[in-house]
């Protein structure tokens, strides 16, 4: 049995044009080190819209946030480097 895929979630919601500039930001990165990116809608859970509310796109990494906006790439940068 394989280890589940690394991944990162944008919490952000359609339409955001700050969650659409992130994902073009990370897409890159993600990809050259076998993470998988997802979106999430913080609008589809109360608890995350409760939480995050306009303040997106928030990156996480499981449950920890790594970033809000602006991006902190060198954290992010950090994060990728340490998955593989």
């Amino acid at each position: 049995m394989g280890t589940p895929p690394r991944e990162l979630t944008i919490l952000g919601r359609p339409g955001c044009h700050l969650c659409e500039e992130a994902l073009e930001v990370l897409d890159p990165g993600c990809r050259a080190h076998g993470v998988v990116l997802r979106v999430a809608d913080v609008d589809d859970s109360e608890e995350l819209r409760e939480r995050y509310g306009l303040r997106i796109p928030v990156v996480m990494a499981g449950d920890v946030e790594l970033s809000g906006w602006p991006l902190d790439e060198g954290r992010i940068t950090a994060w990728l480097r340490r998955q593989g």
